[in-house]
């Protein structure tokens, strides 16, 4: 008896182990500590081979730990998966087909796209555990099981209709979970930005069911993210910390906001996170990334290379990111571009950023020889990034980068498709688009701009100094007179300030001057323009040696009654002083 007892109580302290371990790796789970959590399901499946659950969890385990950064382009996210199907397919005979360990099955199915063989896995995992009072839903942890298989992967993968069904009956049978509805609002967010208002209704439901729940929170602040509302995004990361202090997901957002805006800030943050997440490259990756802010850049690439060495052959292209950019702060352009190359070529496709493409394409820019695959990268960045915003942060980048080169066809290319995407008609952007059209001699173009920043801001200078800069530009030996209207609308704003513009206004009749005179020998046009800057300035040279020629050759001519475009006579030119007028005073 007293053998039985003892017996007894160490079967009841194994249990309460195998309890507490259990709760202890599900919370490191929902805490984003999937590798310690990891490890805890495959020491409760060694231990009893038979349970289903831990054989459910530990293959769940694999799947998530095969999304996170670490392994998006490498080998390890297949064997992950590998490893998922293998515990999944030994367990199969162990729990005797388990319902359970059917929906994880049938989860590697979705994945691999065959989806009708995931249906009918799904509805035979169902069918198995429906009862006299339930014969059509089934239950609701094999319900919530099939919206979590729904929730994983990309866009493309799962059935939503199907999975939206299984959380409705789930919810109907009271069997609904803050982490079945958590998955829930991941399906609707697959099906575009458009469904956010229904994604935020199932974390809310999450949240009615466990005011503590953490990864509702952050799921919420996400959705806010995406739509640049700091003021509501930092708010449910924070509540996310209030109800969870060791959600390391949350900690690691807010890192990511603030490194960006305040470095100290972000540090604090980034300590939290390296405390409550797994210890892994990751870690040491955002540590790495926390000394580039800092303006550390040689100790950042020396981190960058500690993590790169323990990678034993594994890839993980996020630290020639880090490379790129150190280099590319420390003056080192051509490494800066080859190690960006290094990251676009071994980096999952759809974890490559617009911001990515726009700095390769910025990084080309700098090494002479690689314009044409800047254009082509610049290209990748636009198409990548589906919100106006993002796109415009790129091309006023790509504007930059062209600028710091000196290309200013470059320059206003970028602008000025920028200006078509999202107009601006700030006096300041008017501006710099017209003189990046004026620098890459795009003339025309540029006195469009310019005549736009006139009609919007009439009574500032600018617009007029720089359609008149490009007009006169665009008639470099002064033959075709088409600068005139232009010169004489600068004028005509001029003359509202004649002591303060007396040398420009001078400068202005001196061109036509010049052009009537000299161009196209109209004496008497000339003779108005000589006579207009002796109004401003009575004892000009200029003025009265250009009235003199005038005057003479009118004489000579007899083209005194108007415009007229006769030569002058032999013995007669366009000449003061003994030598040609200069095209301005």
């Amino acid at each position: 008896m007293k053998k039985l007892f003892f017996s007894l109580v160490a079967l009841v302290a194994v249990v309460a182990v195998f309890a507490q371990t259990q709760q202890e790796a599900f919370k490191d789970l929902l805490d984003g500590r999937v590798l310690k959590a990891q490890k805890d399901f495959e020491n409760l499946v060694a231990k009893e081979p038979g349970n289903a659950e831990f054989n459910y969890w530990l293959g769940q385990i694999y799947l998530i730990e095969a999304t996170l950064p670490n392994y998006s382009a490498s080998g390890q996210q297949q064997i992950l998966r590998e490893k998922a199907r293998a515990v999944y397919t030994k367990a199969m005979t162990s729990t005797n087909q388990n319902p359970l360990i059917l929906v994880g099955m049938g989860h590697l199915d979705l994945l691999d796209g065959k989806n009708a063989e995931a249906r009918a896995k799904f509805d035979q995992a169902i069918l198995a555990t429906a009862n006299k009072k339930n014969k059509k839903y089934g239950d609701p942890a094999i319900l919530n099981a099939i919206v979590r298989a729904n929730a994983s992967g990309d866009s493309k993968t799962g059935d939503a209709t199907f999975a939206i069904e299984k959380a409705t009956q789930s919810e109907e049978l009271l069997g609904a979970t803050p982490d079945m509805f958590t998955n829930l609002g991941v399906i609707y967010l697959k099906g575009g930005g458009e469904n956010g208002g229904l994604a935020k209704r199932a974390f809310e439901k999450a949240l009615d069911l466990d005011p503590n729940f953490a990864p509702a929170y952050w799921r919420v602040g996400r959705i806010f993210e995406s739509q640049k509302n700091p003021e509501m995004f930092l708010g449910f990361y924070e509540k996310a910390i209030g109800a969870n202090p060791k959600f390391a997901p949350a900690y690691l957002s807010l890192y990511q906001y603030y490194s960006n805006r305040d470095v100290n800030k972000a540090k604090q943050y980034l300590d939290f996170y390296i405390a409550n997440a797994d210890k892994d490259r990751e870690t040491d990756y955002f540590y790495a990334d926390y000394l580039f802010r800092a303006g550390q850049y040689q100790e950042s690439l020396n981190k960058g290379k500690e993590i790169e060495a323990a990678l034993a052959g594994d890839k993980y292209p996020k630290v020639y990111k880090l490379y790129a950019y150190n280099y590319d702060r420390l003056k080192d352009s051509v490494s800066a571009m080859n190690n960006m190359e290094k990251y676009m070529n071994e980096e999952a496709p759809e974890r490559i950023s617009g911001d990515d493409y726009a700095f390769m394409a910025a990084s080309y820019l700098k090494v002479p020889g690689n314009t044409t695959k800047a254009e082509v990268v610049a290209e990748k960045a636009i198409e990548s990034d589906t919100s106006v915003a993002g796109r415009v942060a790129i091309m006023e980048s790509l504007a930059n980068s062209y600028s710091a080169q000196g290309d200013w066809k470059g320059t206003y290319k970028w602008l000025a498709r920028k200006q078509q995407l999202k107009p601006d008609n700030s006096a300041r952007n008017f501006y710099f688009l017209a003189d990046a059209a004026h620098k890459a001699k795009e003339f025309k173009a540029a006195q469009e701009v310019a005549t736009q920043y006139i009609a919007t801001y009439p009574d500032q200078p600018q617009g007029y100094f720089l359609k008149w800069r490009s007009a006169i530009a665009s008639d470099p030996d002064t033959s075709t007179g088409l600068a005139i209207p232009v010169v004489d609308e600068y004028t005509a704003f001029l003359m509202k300030d004649t002591a303060k513009n007396k040398g420009r206004i001078i400068q202005n009749h001196g061109y036509k001057v010049y052009y009537y005179l000299v161009k196209v020998q109209d004496y008497p046009k000339a003779l108005e323009s000589a006579n207009a800057i002796l109004a401003i300035d009575p004892t000009n040279n200029y003025g009265a040696m250009a009235k003199s020629e005038a005057e003479r050759l009118i004489k000579a001519t007899g083209k005194g009654g108007g415009s007229g475009a006769s030569k002058a006579p032999a013995g007669g030119s366009a000449t003061g002083a003994g030598g040609r007028l200069n095209p301005r005073p």
